[in-house]
């Protein structure tokens, strides 16, 4: 048996970059599933957490491991902005229909 790699960049990525990549593609497999299967409280720590890390890991690799970093920070920065223009949408949908229907909600 040979101890050689396999040739693939991505085979000397940290654990910490497929960490935030895991993380991160779960995040961005979780915002197309609606409301109740998945709540906000799981998917907040989710980027929280992959954006850390691939804040941190961008300054300290450099090459296709950077590029990954980097391009997995700004894509989860976006997505996190997206899905809560999306639930910021649903919540005020949900206040007009309420209002709507005659139930006062603020004093």
């Amino acid at each position: 048996m040979s101890d050689q790699k396999c040739g693939c960049p991505c085979s000397a990525f940290s654990s910490m970059t497929w960490a935030a990549s895991a993380l991160g593609l779960l995040y961005v497999i979780f915002m197309f599933f609606e409301a109740t299967t998945i709540r906000w409280w799981i998917m907040l720590p989710l980027a929280l957490i992959s954006f850390i890390l691939f804040n941190i890991q961008r300054g300290q690799t450099s090459g296709t491991e950077k590029t990954l970093c980097a391009w997995g920070y700004w894509i989860i920065l976006i997505a996190f902005i997206i899905h809560d223009m999306c639930l910021s949408g649903q919540l005020v949908a949900a206040y007009q229909r309420l209002t709507a229907a005659g139930i006062p909600l603020h004093g």
